[in-house]
């Protein structure tokens, strides 16, 4: 029953749309039709009026051109001359019957008639003296006239000259229903003559319908309606005046311009109802067809919604509902496939086809419990600027390449996966530090070797960061966050390998405390500055000291540097901090300068100060606020801060040099920063790491280093610091190989700046003694 229902109301729905369609196209095809006709009707009137008025003029001209000859002819103006009357009658009798003229009359200049082929007496007025008097006035004249019998002619006027005017020659066409009848042939419309009369009643004088039909213009002759209604047909009307009253109806019969779409729209509906008819029929085969087998694909459809994927559907048929069953059977092997895809997808990398970050995860918690592992977490140096510059294309194909150079690597029962971008991870059971070291110098060694891309070579290197398990962290997400921590280090010191626990780890609950701590200090005023003084070798003099950041803490005590500090970096509230040192160290350097103290201040720069877009402005300022020679300070700056980002540290120093400030590479030699580079920045003095200096007069070693360190210093115009001295010894070495400043326990301890004028003073009597 419902498979019935179904059939039926398929074939309605689909013949319902057929006649629904069928019905507007006929709607269409009869308005548009109407709009047609009303147009043509229009167009065919108008060409019968101009074709009508050009037939009038015709006849005028062969009228005129009749008379003119008759006119010219010397027997017959002789005649008139001389009022032949008989032979001037049979003249104009005969040239009348030649152009089948019904009239033809002449008249004397006097307006009185001469001869007629009318019934009418030599001596009678002239039947039309409007006529006459328009001739005389424009020298011929032409009209429809009736004469006394009611005719209507079609009149011209013209001069008979002998050579002076003598006579009036008038010739005419009756326009009659025969004249009507051979108009409408030539305009195909209907032609009706009309003489309105003053009480407003038309006459009809001429019509080229037929006898029967002239009683049905009683519309015609009271209205002067465009649309006339004449025994139930209808008509479109156009009025013609000719002359005196009389004026010409021109009819079209609507039926005559209505017929051949009248026959357009009745075939269209036969071919309407054949369609239909046959559409319907066609329907109803189709729906059944349609229905058959849609129990069969409903139950397959339902195994597939249970996952049943194994049972194949049924033989498909070569029509549409085997197309359909074709589909379903394509749409469960396609699932089964597609399942499998995404297994593939949650854990293999789409672009490299390693494991992805989800897969590494899973690995990591099937390790077996209290064995040790490492995380080594992969990046490629400067991967982005290939990418950038080569596009992205190139950039996919080299990491492709990257994990075809690493893929080889992995030991047995490892794992190498792609995090994200360039990153990649190796997961090493079982490997200790040695171990994770070792396997992290072969990883940078296999990624030395250059990778070739159509024809292009391409250098690269990477940088390596390391997490052990358990001592790093105990879950894969912890290891890895210390991984990258490590691999950032590794690449700010351009190390290539570095191990988390070198980093200093993830801050501890007591260094995250150190975050309000630091805050509150700097505006508690708990942070101070002491002074080292630095000796120049040369003169024996203090001519500058380091202004080094102390922290009181009121309830920890005195906080040293080294803990707080690199936090304070690796936070970046060194950014708060280093404005208030700047700002304390000029104002201080100000009171020395007042007091006459030729003493130089210097203050440490960290990374994050050294890219500040606006530390030049600000040291500008300082120095203008507090009146302090720009010589009087001097900036520090560590060779790791240089190397972060060397444009931009490159521009900063250029426009601190530019304002007059001394500039100073501090702990030189423990960074990789070569003096190669360091010529091409605008620095003044290098400062020797105390790592060198001290033992310098027991190690040969450190002692061939700071030599030629101080040698090529002084070739490339710099002069050379060294801190860290601590012994009388080191002190003459330094002064021996030509140091130039010297800075350490072994000169004086840091100390306040009341301190130091005292102790200033104190040097000064010493060496003066």
């Amino acid at each position: 029953m419902s498979s019935r229902s179904l059939r039926h109301r398929i074939a309605i729905v689909f013949v319902g749309l057929l006649v629904l369609v069928m019905g507007l196209v006929l709607a269409l095809v009869h308005s548009s039709s109407a709009r047609i006709v009303g147009h043509e009707t229009q167009r065919e009137l108008a060409v019968g009026a101009r074709v009508f008025q050009r037939l009038l003029d015709q006849n005028q001209r062969q009228l005129e051109t009749a008379a003119a000859v008759l006119a010219a002819d010397f027997a017959f103006r002789e005649a008139i001359a001389t009022q032949d009357q008989p032979t001037v009658r049979s003249v104009i009798r005969n040239h009348g019957q030649r152009i089948h003229a019904q009239v033809m009359m002449v008249t004397g200049t006097d307006g009185r008639m001469i001869a007629s082929t009318q019934r009418a007496t030599a001596g009678e007025p002239f039947p039309f003296p409007d006529l006459l008097a328009a001739a005389e006035a424009s020298g011929r004249s032409a009209g429809f006239r009736q004469m006394r019998n009611g005719q209507l002619y079609q009149v011209v006027l013209v001069p008979i000259m002998a050579p002076t005017r003598i006579a009036w020659v008038a010739m005419g066409f009756q326009v009659d229903d025969r004249w009507a009848r051979d108009m409408a042939d030539v305009t195909g419309l209907g032609v009706r003559i009309l003489h309105s009369v003053r009480d407003g009643t038309p006459t009809l004088l001429a019509s080229s319908a037929p006898p029967a039909q002239r009683t049905m213009l009683a519309d015609v002759l009271v209205t002067r309606s465009q649309d006339i209604d004449a025994g139930g047909a209808h008509y479109a009307a156009a009025r013609v005046p000719l002359d005196g009253g009389i004026e010409a109806v021109l009819q079209l019969s609507m039926a005559q311009v209505q017929a051949p779409f009248g026959q357009l729209q009745g075939r269209l509906l036969v071919v309407i109802g054949g369609a239909v008819a046959v559409f319907a029929l066609g329907s109803l085969m189709l729906a059944g067809r349609i229905v058959r087998p849609l129990n069969e694909l409903s139950a397959a459809a339902r195994r597939i919604a249970l996952g049943d994927y194994a049972q194949p559907l049924p033989p498909a048929q070569g029509d549409e509902i085997g197309q359909l069953a074709g589909s379903f059977e394509q749409m469960r092997t396609e699932i089964a496939s597609r399942e499998e895809r995404i297994a593939r997808l949650a854990y293999v990398d789409g672009l490299t086809d390693l494991p992805n970050r989800t897969r590494f995860l899973e690995a990591f918690g099937r390790l077996t419990p209290g064995a040790g592992a490492a995380v080594l977490v992969v990046n490629v140096d400067r991967f982005a600027l290939i990418n950038h510059a080569l596009g992205h294309v190139v950039g996919d194909r080299l990491l492709r390449a990257v994990a075809g150079q690493l893929e080889p690597l992995v030991p047995q029962g490892g794992m190498l996966a792609r995090l994200w971008a360039d990153q990649f991870a190796f997961l090493l059971e079982g490997a200790d530090h040695d171990a994770a070291h070792g396997f992290a110098g072969a990883v940078l060694a296999a990624l030395r070797d250059p990778v070739t891309l159509d024809g292009q070579r391409l250098d690269i290197e990477a940088s390596v960061g390391i997490a052990l398990y358990p001592d790093d962290g105990l879950d894969a997400a912890t290891l890895l966050r210390r991984a990258e921590l490590a691999l950032g280090a590794a690449k700010r010191r351009h190390a290539g390998v570095a191990f988390a626990l070198d980093t200093g780890g993830e801050p501890a609950h007591e260094q995250m405390s150190l975050i309000g701590d630091m805050r509150r200090a700097l505006q508690a005023g708990e942070f101070t500055l002491a002074y080292q003084p630095k000796l120049a070798l040369g003169s024996g003099r203090i001519v500058a000291v380091e202004a080094l950041l102390r922290w009181q803490h009121p309830v920890r005590g005195s906080i040293p540097p080294a803990r707080f500090i690199p936090f304070a970096e690796q936070t970046g509230f060194i950014r708060e901090i280093t404005p208030w040192v700047l700002e304390t160290a000029v104002r201080q350097a100000a009171v020395w300068h007042a007091a006459g103290l030729d003493v130089a201040v210097s203050a440490n720069l960290s990374t994050l100060d050294l890219l500040d877009p606006h530390l030049g402005r600000r040291v500008r300022d300082m120095l203008e606020r507090h009146a302090v020679p720009a010589r009087r300070l001097c900036l520090e700056i560590t060779e790791s801060a240089l190397m972060d980002d060397p444009a931009l540290a490159q521009a900063h120093l250029d426009e601190l040099a530019g304002l007059g400030i001394k500039l100073s590479i501090d702990d030189y030699g423990v960074g990789q920063a070569s003096l190669a580079y360091l010529k091409s920045l605008p620095v003044d003095e290098l400062k020797l790491d105390r790592s060198f200096v001290t033992a310098i007069t027991e190690s040969p070693r450190n002692a061939a280093i700071v030599e030629s360190t101080i040698m090529l210093s002084h070739a490339l115009g710099l002069s050379v610091v060294a801190e860290g001295v601590e012994t009388p010894a080191e002190l003459r070495w330094l002064r021996e190989h030509g140091c130039d400043i010297a800075q350490g326990y072994g000169i004086g301890r840091p100390m306040t700046a009341a301190q130091f004028g005292e102790w200033l003073a104190e040097f000064a009597a010493r060496t003066t003694v």
